[in-house]
């Protein structure tokens, strides 16, 4: 039985949900380099190319005239002219909304600009049709050193060249039926193009089962969690998933985790909780984390030996010359380089009408300047360009709650340094110190933002000898998350 299948029969456990690749590809992801374009298909059908002509379009019928023992029967309203005439396929059938124009390419800093296309699928066998349910872009500028992940929602309808207006996470499927085997990736690749203007360089491929395989390799995954996640999960990993009861309802909780393989996928998977837009942050979440974690143990240094093990598990266009081309780029950036673009409800993209289901439209001009920025490094300007250092430490009974501040922080471009409990005061209240001499406004105010505290909770503490410019005492009035989890049997109550 499909993953698919399984949650039809058990909704809750949403064993449909997405399969994060992002783990599985980061990796590989920081250490590529320039490739060798991608090689043609062999004896498959060619990919779809922008030279093809439209089918002539269908004649509307014929209006009926009215008769006076007749009421006329209403005269079909002609489709509007569609953009793509001239360049694809005129769709057999009307798209459920309108085509849109291709959105132009966004510029880049350099030509040393590479972007990766991460796909995870909601399978449990190779090669079986599946929705590419984890879209996930990873821009790498190896002249400015910076790295940008953007998440592309699973229900966005997109316009794939030759086909339709369809959701962007059938495309690659779509690809392989029409085209043949490659044939899914190319389709994918091109509908990234002509909807968002991102050209892909590189692809990497992975499923479920690939994933907590890799997760294993890296002995588990350590991530901060900023909000409770609740959902059903396996009792235990080896118990039969078909069996509904082998699953219990389960709430991972704030702090900082070390989870196993199967957790690791239950963690951005699950979205009994939250949603399809917070299990997108913790994908990219996910990414960084497995960055660092590799980084910081040294396994960088070892891609030569670990790329056979690799290529096991990730489908990919990438070479290991490819990969080590990229070392020094994965070595050497820190987290205040590695930016998430997120796409936003409302600005980005728009709940679409009458698509026949649940499903997303492309707001072009916002996505036009969006996608300009995932292609740009952070801003200098990022904090009005201050570059803000911040050490951060908590005395309270949760695990690592000041690496989750501290993981929150650098996001927003904070140089941060976690303490620990050595030294802090166990206190109800939050306290920030400001060394600088509100020399750092745009940081503090931001710092203040972030950590939803009042302005009566930071010291002023001028110091022109200060080795950082602020320091957080985490308290047990902390809040990382935004929303509170439905109340309820197996709800893991949030940390006092």
């Amino acid at each position: 039985m499909r993953i698919s299948e399984i949650s039809q029969t058990f909704p809750r456990v949403a064993l449909r949900a997405s399969f994060v690749i992002g783990c599985a590809m980061l990796l590989v992801v920081l250490l590529a380099t320039a490739s060798t374009p991608a090689s043609a298909f062999g004896g498959a059908t060619a990919p779809p190319t922008n030279t093809r002509l439209p089918t002539s379009t269908r004649t509307p019928p014929a209006t009926k005239t009215a008769t006076e023992t007749r009421t006329p029967t209403i005269t079909p309203t002609p489709p509007p002219t569609m953009v793509i005439l001239g360049t694809y396929e005129t769709p057999a059938q009307p798209p459920v909304a309108p085509i849109p124009l291709p959105l132009a390419t966004p510029k880049t800093s350099s030509d040393d600009v590479k972007v990766v296309l991460l796909l995870g699928s909601d399978t449990i066998t190779p090669g079986a049709a599946s929705r590419t349910d984890v879209i996930v872009l990873v821009a790498i500028d190896r002249t400015a050193g910076t790295v940008s992940l953007m998440q592309i929602p699973r229900d966005m309808f997109v316009y794939a060249p030759n086909s339709t207006m369809v959701k962007i996470n059938t495309v690659m499927n779509s690809g392989e039926v029409k085209y043949g085997a490659g044939g899914g990736v190319k389709l994918i690749e091109q509908t990234i193009l002509y909807n968002f203007g991102i050209k892909i360089d590189y692809y990497a491929h992975i499923d479920f089962v690939q994933f907590e395989k890799l997760i294993g390799k890296l002995g588990g995954l350590d991530i901060s969690v900023d909000c409770a996640i609740q959902g059903h999960r396996l009792k235990s990993p080896e118990l039969d998933y078909n069996d509904p009861n082998s699953y219990e309802l389960y709430t991972l909780p704030i702090g900082f985790h070390h989870l196993s393989p199967y957790m690791s996928l239950w963690y951005v998977r699950s979205r009994g909780s939250s949603s399809d837009f917070d299990r997108g942050r913790r994908e990219i979440d996910v990414l960084r984390a497995i960055w660092h974690q590799a980084k910081s143990a040294g396994l960088l240094a070892q891609v030569t030996d670990l790329w056979p093990e690799a290529q096991k598990l990730i489908e990919t266009d990438m070479s290991l010359a490819d990969v080590l081309g990229f070392v020094p780029t994965a070595l050497g950036i820190d987290l205040t380089n590695i930016q998430r673009v997120s796409l936003k409800q409302g600005l980005d993209f728009k709940v679409g009408p009458n698509l026949g289901s649940y499903g997303l439209l492309v707001v072009p001009d916002a996505m036009q300047t969006t996608v300009q920025n995932f292609l740009l490094p952070p801003p200098l300007n990022r904090l009005n360009g201050e570059a803000p250092t911040v050490e951060v430490g908590a005395a309270l009974a949760v695990k690592g709650l000041d690496q989750v501040a501290a993981d929150t922080l650098s996001w927003q471009g904070y140089a941060v340094n976690v303490l620990g409990m050595d030294g802090i005061t166990n206190r109800d209240l939050t306290i920030v110190y400001d060394y600088t001499g509100n020399a750092k406004p745009s940081s503090l105010a931001a710092l203040v933002k972030t950590l939803r505290i009042n302005k009566g909770q930071v010291i002023e503490k001028p110091d022109p000898n200060r080795t950082v410019d602020f320091r957080v005492e985490m308290g047990h009035d902390y809040a990382s998350c935004l929303y509170a989890l439905q109340s309820g049997d197996g709800v893991t109550p949030q940390p006092k």
